[in-house]
């Protein structure tokens, strides 16, 4: 029942694509970050840095 009490359709329109893009980038950190690790060579130092290496660019 609180859908009829939120604001018309332009505001939430910006309030729901803000919400998608904090999903998507958190969403996008985690999946860079596994890829990152997976990919790096043996070794948790380097696993570690590739993994940060990766979400950071």
């Amino acid at each position: 029942m609180e859908e009829y009490t939120r604001e018309p359709c332009p505001g939430r329109i910006v309030d729901d694509c803000g919400g998608v893009f904090t999903m998507d980038t958190i969403g996008g950190c985690i999946f860079q970050a596994i890829k990152g690790f997976r990919n790096s060579p043996v070794g948790v130092n380097h696993r570690l840095r590739g993994s940060l290496t990766l979400v950071s660019c």
